[in-house]
């Protein structure tokens, strides 16, 4: 389970609608993730002053599963891109690049189609396959069912510097690539009750949001750290627990024209502060 939000900042010169392209009644599909865009040509609370985004990522897992290892600064094909680690098979579910690329993945569960892979590679190491782009263009050359029949089914969110977006979706028999994020968020689904969670976090994400065409950086924070005031966390809520399972961190993530931040915390958001940035310079 995961939960995923981000918001563009239009260049200088580019339109913008000043439009949140939203679906509440069909928020899409994947691992208990919800993705939300904005793109507009300025931002109420100053956080961005040029071009750039930001995105907010929950990493719900199974307790069984082995520590994270904490965000550092790696490389690859002579890239550097900053990234957190699962510790049980090397991969990663969120990173950005000095090119000011992200790329986000969520679990398939809803999508799956196609028999198991004989030896599955873990779905991480994609992430890190794909860590030197520049730009989303690149993504298209990803999608071909022979490149990706070793992965058991995702969902691929990538938002690049430009603003632009794409979303990939392997269900282990073909590919599909929708050419813009914003058109399909918010994005929400789950290995558990998929249906109940998908209605529940939509409510409160509706209840949080003012004006759903312009989140700002505080209703969304806010929806990430959500539990409930009187209950605390529950399999429904943002931040979320279960007995099997729980939130084990968030990423925050900052992308401006001259440089990227990367913000990790090794906890449930709603009770575990954010640490120090890790700083790329852009390219």
């Amino acid at each position: 389970m995961c939960t995923l939000t981000f918001r563009v900042q239009e260049r200088p010169g580019r339109s913008a609608s000043g439009r949140l392209h939203s679906a509440p009644k069909d928020r899409g599909v994947d691992d208990a993730g919800l993705l939300t865009a904005s793109t507009r040509p300025e931002f109420d609370d100053g956080v961005l002053s040029s071009a750039g985004y930001q995105v907010w990522f929950n990493r719900d897992e199974r307790l069984t599963r082995g520590p994270e290892v904490p965000p550092s600064i790696e490389t690859s094909q002579g890239v550097r891109y900053a990234a957190p680690s699962d510790s049980d098979a090397g991969g990663t579910w969120i990173a950005v690049n000095e090119f000011g690329l992200t790329l986000a993945l969520l679990n398939g569960y809803a999508d799956s189609r196609g028999p198991e892979p004989k030896s599955p590679t873990s779905r991480g190491q994609l992430v890190r396959s794909l860590a030197h782009l520049e730009s989303v263009a690149g993504l298209w050359a990803t999608s071909s069912p022979r490149s990706l029949g070793r992965y058991r089914p995702f969902v691929l969110v990538a938002i690049d510097a430009a603003g632009a977006s794409r979303v990939l979706r392997w269900d282990g028999l073909s590919a599909v690539m929708s050419p813009d994020a914003s058109w399909e968020v918010p994005f929400i689904s789950s290995s558990f009750a998929q249906d109940e969670v998908r209605t529940q976090r939509g409510a409160i994400y509706d209840a949080l949001v003012d004006d759903p065409r312009r989140p700002t950086t505080s209703e969304l924070r806010a929806f990430q750290r959500f539990v409930d005031p009187a209950s605390g966390p529950s399999p429904y809520t943002p931040s979320m627990q279960r007995d099997d399972a729980a939130t084990r961190s968030f990423v925050e993530i900052t992308v401006t024209g001259d440089e990227v931040q990367l913000k990790y915390a090794g906890g449930a958001p709603h009770k575990t502060a954010l640490g120090p940035p890790l700083i790329l310079t852009r390219r």
